[in-house]
């Protein structure tokens, strides 16, 4: 059960009622759900956030297939349920294969047929244990996706890191589909 009642447009600021509408136009819900459900109590928090989700979803330079990666190496780490549960449909859609999205769900390598994949997992993987790439990874990463490629890995994985604190701290339920255990 979520630590927040439901979102009811009706009770919202005008602000909120604005930042409300524009949050699902860019979501295929009837009902607003998941992060921003708890941070529309906070617009000026809500509003940037919204804003990074959505390059993300709309025009990042490692791709959409790369992104739903590193979302959910990020999401499974801290075993965000509702993230997951968004994410994992996303990740098959952009071009991730089951075994790999079922690896990652059992916390094992994946057997990557792709080695920006393969790249990408090393990274951040890294990046989750020791909050920070050695020089050698760092060195990898960027003769493959560019200086503007790492900028996009690191940034994605801190916002979805912040997402799934959001998530998890106030409990919000997944989505129909696979658990996320």
């Amino acid at each position: 059960m979520a630590r927040v009642e439901p979102v009811k447009r009706e009770n919202l600021s005008r602000r909120q009622q604005q930042l409300h509408d524009d949050f699902l136009r860019s979501r295929p819900r009837k009902n607003l759900t998941g992060p921003f459900a708890v941070l529309i109590h906070t617009p000026d928090i809500a509003e940037p956030t919204d804003h990074l989700v959505n390059y993300y979803r709309r025009n990042p330079k490692l791709g959409r297939r790369l992104i739903e990666l590193i979302i959910l190496l990020v999401v499974r780490d801290a075993t965000v349920q509702y993230a997951w549960s968004v994410h994992e449909p996303h990740a098959l859609e952009f071009g991730l294969t089951q075994d790999v999205i079922d690896a990652i769900r059992a916390r094992q390598r994946p057997d990557f047929k792709r080695d920006d994949e393969g790249l990408i997992y090393d990274f951040v993987t890294e990046l989750l244990a020791k909050k920070t790439v050695s020089a050698a990874t760092f060195e990898r990463a960027k003769a493959a996706f560019g200086l503007e490629g790492v900028i996009e890995a690191v940034t994605c994985a801190g916002l979805y890191g912040m997402i799934g604190f959001v998530l998890n701290v106030f409990d919000m339920p997944p989505q129909p589909g696979r658990p996320l255990t």
